[in-house]
């Protein structure tokens, strides 16, 4: 019997369970908060802004503790399907955080100067969390399975990728206009936690494929085309180059199917169809 965050099945295929309540809310938060994240971060200067600037930086601050203590209790579990998007989003987070600067900012008594960066400080969370899920397990077993386990429903492959979704967003909106943009990130807070809260509780391969590739190209839609509308009006894109960015994701994102058909066909694993 699994515990109640991990994958549970509900009647029908074995390989195709839905998974638990608690599972599918602790999978929906990353995108629940990121959500809030982009919408704070694009209200408009005019709207009186400094009102949202503590709890900005509180979500900011959660979206930098949590996701990185959520991979540690998936790798605890054995990496149940709800927690594929946190351990991409952490690394891609990380990563990006090491060429961030964030002025003002104050994380357990240091306030950031006008160009400081992260640097290594940005991998610390990270590095953290994989220490105490190492420590609890003695083991790198959970996060080889994760990476290598070819017996997954490899649409898991393709939700952890959604992961990638809210820094994408981030970026490519970056030094827009924030009331254009903001509509935008109403639709995506939206968008985000409901594609994982369907995607959770789908209880087949087919059900959380298809959801999977409308929440992904709805997003991939919006971050790609939205801004590269704005700066066609408002200065200069490269409309190929954004196209590419968005094509490169959406093709990305379902190489995982690519690669379980081909196995499928040459009868190297049992992926449902």
């Amino acid at each position: 019997m699994e515990t109640n965050l991990n994958t549970r099945t509900t009647g029908d295929a074995l390989n195709n369970p839905t998974t638990s309540w608690a599972g599918t809310l602790a999978g929906c938060a990353l995108f629940v908060l990121a959500g809030l994240m982009l919408i704070l971060a694009k209200i408009p200067i005019e709207w009186d802004w400094q009102r949202f600037t503590s709890l900005y930086e509180a979500v900011f601050l959660v979206l930098l503790i949590l996701p990185p203590a959520l991979f540690a209790i998936g790798w605890i579990r054995g990496f149940p399907a709800w927690t594929y998007p946190y351990f991409a989003h952490v690394l891609q987070w990380s990563f990006y955080m090491t060429q961030v600067a964030t002025p003002g900012l104050r994380v357990f008594n240091h306030t950031f100067s006008s160009n400081e960066l992260w640097g290594w400080r940005a991998w610390i969370p990270f590095l953290i969390a994989a220490g105490i899920a190492l420590l609890i397990t003695r083991s790198f077993s959970p996060l080889l399975k994760l990476i290598k386990d070819d017996s997954q429903d490899w649409t898991r492959y393709t939700f952890g990728m959604f992961g990638f979704v809210p820094l994408m967003v981030l970026i490519s909106f970056d030094e827009m206009d924030r009331l254009y943009s903001l509509y935008f990130m109403v639709l995506l807070a939206v968008v985000m936690p409901v594609t994982a809260l369907v995607y959770l509780r789908s209880r087949t391969t087919r059900q959380r494929a298809i959801t999977l590739f409308a929440g992904i190209f709805i997003s991939d839609v919006i971050f790609t085309f939205a801004p590269t509308l704005f700066w066609l009006h408002n200065g200069w894109v490269s409309v190929s180059g954004m196209i590419s960015i968005g094509l490169f994701y959406l093709l990305a994102s379902f190489l995982p199917a690519l690669i379980a058909w081909i196995h499928k066909k040459a009868g190297l694993d049992q992926y449902s169809p």
